[in-house]
């Protein structure tokens, strides 16, 4: 069912000088629900779209998901989100109470000549990042109960640095929405002929070497590296129960074809996991998602 409230495309990231704060003291737009929250099941992608007015003003959400686990990519349209010039990122948080969060200044027009701000991959709740030294891990195991608990607890989005004008969306509670967006990623999970019980109790495909490497220096043109933005162009492989990649997949593509069907043939060659496993540590087939930006040659300078 394609809801259509949203447009798919979406713009190199603008980036330039210095973000700049809104006042404080100065009112925020506040947008109030204006219909219910419309959920769009694509072939390779779950979204979940509201509209929202203020007075005859028009805003509208999209929370998007293109697989079983933590990341969302969130979206806004609407004409009345302005930033300054100089603006390189904008300030956002979930409310009541959220740490301040940024996110790369992403953002484009619809085919219709609406403005849209792409804030990228976000989790529900807050990153962390490990401390100084700490080995590398797998991440935690992805819990839907969790994030329904954490959902439960935001009632609205905030823009305050970045922007000439604070924007505040009232979402009410996102506990049902992110449930939905829950269901919906199980089902993609069953089109690629997975289980998501066993998911859901098992440990993922964890890369062997964290990725880095796969991806030759010049698969990628240095000038291309801005359309990776905002979460565009994340690669999906299917992970046998060896630890081999058996296919490969672009969700929201950004780069030619061309330069995804390099991609993601060099990857079917040279991405190595350890495979995923089911609760009782037996190896199965899975599937793992990442960024090519991160899948080049090491850098310098960073311990090699």
């Amino acid at each position: 069912m394609k809801s259509g409230i949203l447009a798919s495309t979406f713009a190199a990231a603008a980036m330039a000088g210095t973000p700049m704060v809104a006042s404080a003291q100065e009112a925020a737009l506040v947008f109030k629900p204006a219909g219910p929250w419309a959920i769009d099941y694509g072939d390779d992608y779950c979204r979940l779209g509201r509209k929202f007015m203020n007075g005859t003003t028009e805003l509208d959400v999209a929370l998007e998901r293109i697989q079983p686990g933590t990341p969302l990519r969130l979206i806004l349209l609407s004409d009345a989100i302005n930033t300054y010039r100089s603006a390189t990122q904008i300030g956002w948080h979930f409310l009541p109470s959220d740490a301040e969060r940024k996110a790369f200044l992403s953002h484009g027009q619809t085919a219709t000549g609406q403005k849209y701000f792409n804030l990228g991959q976000v989790t529900l709740a807050p990153f962390v990042m490990p401390a100084p030294g700490t080995p590398p891990a797998p991440p935690p195991p992805y819990s839907r109960e969790d994030e329904q608990a954490t959902a439960k607890g935001f009632t609205g989005i905030v823009l305050d640095s970045g922007v000439v004008k604070p924007i505040e969306v009232d979402t009410e509670s996102l506990a049902a929405p992110v449930a939905a967006l829950q269901a919906c990623a199980d089902d993609l999970a069953k089109s690629w002929g997975l289980d998501p019980a066993k998911l859901k109790g098992g440990t993922p495909a964890i890369p062997n070497g964290g990725g880095v490497g796969w991806l030759p220096q010049g698969t990628i043109d240095f000038g291309d590296f801005a359309k990776l933005s905002g979460g565009a162009n994340q690669v999906r492989l299917m992970v046998d129960a060896s630890g081999k990649p058996t296919e490969c997949h672009v969700h929201w593509p950004s780069l030619d074809k061309s330069v995804n069907d390099k991609i993601c043939a060099t990857l079917m060659t040279n991405a190595k996991f350890t495979p995923a496993k089911d609760a009782g540590g037996q190896p199965m087939a899975g599937y793992w998602v990442g960024d090519p930006l991160f899948m080049g040659p090491p850098m310098k300078g960073f311990g090699r």
